[in-house]
């Protein structure tokens, strides 16, 4: 009978990938099936943001400190983004559709053979290099994708896109916890470690499987439109400084030479990496301790797994906030509106020791700020560079992202510990948010020589 009925809601799967492939070789008023494609893939992709609530199970399984496994989180996105690299120019040859499945397979292959592995390097392989290799197939082809189908709403759309993305962590957090650690046990507990490492090879399994099958029923709604479309009375803007769009379509071997390619690369790895400094940081911050291994702050008991979970609900709903203002008042007066906002948070971030509302409002608030990067980011570069290559070329300007999501994500520790305290690494994230808005506020649309 249990055989019966789980035949039966394969079928009805594999029915309902049917309907999206159908739907979205339709007519063209059903461009919106794109997004729908395009938000199912992103939120297995963004799992990768509950790195935060599996090293609470994963760093005792392997018998390791989370100072070493989040080596494994800092080596995945560093693989997301130099596979992207790649990822772009493939979706531009060989079409989204098959590349985004591609992706898929390699993230449930990954993520299921993580189930076999018990110790570090095996881990740093499968979960870091194959899973995060991935996420980088798939990342890409929604945004290209969607964007050749959405010229009249880039921001907007841009942010739709991804914020499955940013949404992912907040429902797999609480999925990854109910697989580890089913009967709620304290990480304090004498059985911790013994229970939970009989959940883990059946987590990553399961994971594996649900990763898999979100990102292929994704990935079959995803079609370009025919070659010259465009939405039913829209005409492209004028090209013209004031509003940041080049007249130019750019080659990635073009673009890479241009120096507005290094001023919006430059950005993003600073904005980007402020933003994941506080996601790797932020617990062991309100977690600070005294010799006595007392809290030192008053925020040292919060629920972490509400506030990470709640913080990337933010981070997905910036995106597409921020994609939309993009729409209203160009990428550029939203990003320095973003940036301005986000050094100020980091500025007064070290203020929240004393409440636990407090703390909560402003790690949501920046984690809003962290989110808009991946709806303004690839909204300037088809402004700057053409919308027609924004494959190849978001492909490079996110390899910002992966020396961002490395460094940002593995050396939080180094830098506390080389000043004694969190003060200075804030004040230095408050700097960097201005030096990405300096940036910023330097590009105009390249030309031509």
């Amino acid at each position: 009978m249990k055989d019966f009925y789980l035949s039966k809601y394969f079928l009805r799967y594999l029915n309902l990938l049917f309907n999206l492939q159908k739907m979205a070789t339709e007519k063209i008023k059903n461009r919106w099936v794109v997004i729908i494609g395009a938000i199912l893939i992103q939120l297995a992709l963004g799992a990768i943001y509950s790195w935060g609530t599996l090293t609470i199970f994963v760093s005792p399984y392997l018998r390791e400190p989370k100072e070493l496994t989040v080596f494994i989180f800092g080596i995945g996105l560093l693989s997301f983004a130099i596979t992207m690299i790649f990822a772009g120019k493939l979706q531009q040859q060989h079409g989204p559709k098959k590349i985004a499945l591609l992706g898929g397979c390699m993230i449930g292959t990954g993520v299921i053979l993580s189930a076999f592995m018990n110790n570090i390097i095996g881990l740093l392989i499968t979960y870091g290099v194959i899973f995060g290799a991935g996420i980088g197939f798939g990342y890409v082809c929604p945004i290209a994708c969607a964007a050749k189908w959405f010229p009249d709403k880039k921001g907007f759309i841009n942010g739709i896109a991804v914020a499955g993305f940013g949404a992912g962590s907040f429902i797999f957090n609480y999925v990854i916890k109910i697989l580890a650690n089913p009967t709620g046990l304290e990480t304090t507990d004498t059985n911790f470690v013994s229970e939970v490492s009989k959940n883990i090879p059946l987590m990553f399994i399961i994971l594996g499987i649900i990763y898999l099958s979100l990102v292929l029923g994704g990935a079959m709604a995803l079609n370009n439109p025919p070659e010259n479309w465009k939405p039913e009375g829209w005409n492209p803007p004028e090209p013209s400084v004031e509003n940041t769009i080049s007249e130019i379509e750019f080659e990635r071997n073009q673009t890479v030479k241009l120096p507005q390619f290094w001023m919006l690369w430059g950005a993003f790895m600073l904005s980007a990496t402020c933003g994941l400094m506080i996601i790797g940081s932020y617990a062991a911050f309100a977690k600070s301790v005294d010799n006595a291994d007392n809290f030192i702050f008053a925020i040292g008991s919060v629920d972490f797994v509400f506030i990470g979970s709640l913080a990337a609900l933010f981070n997905g709903i910036g995106r597409i906030f921020w994609g939309k203002l993009s729409d209203i008042v160009t990428y550029k007066k939203s990003m320095l509106l973003m940036f301005s906002i986000q050094a100020f948070l980091m500025f007064m971030y070290f203020t929240t020791n004393v409440n636990d509302l407090y703390f909560l409002i402003v790690t949501c608030a920046i984690y809003f700020c962290f989110g808009g990067n991946f709806s303004l980011f690839p909204t300037a570069t088809s402004d700057l560079f053409g919308s027609e290559n924004l494959g190849p070329n978001y492909g490079i300007v996110f390899t910002a992202y992966g020396i961002a999501g490395f460094f940002g994500a593995t050396m939080v520790n180094l830098f506390v510990l080389a000043f004694g305290g969190y003060l200075i690494l804030f004040i230095v994230m408050g700097i960097m948010s201005i030096g990405a808005m300096v940036l910023i506020f330097l590009i105009k649309p390249p030309k031509r020589k």
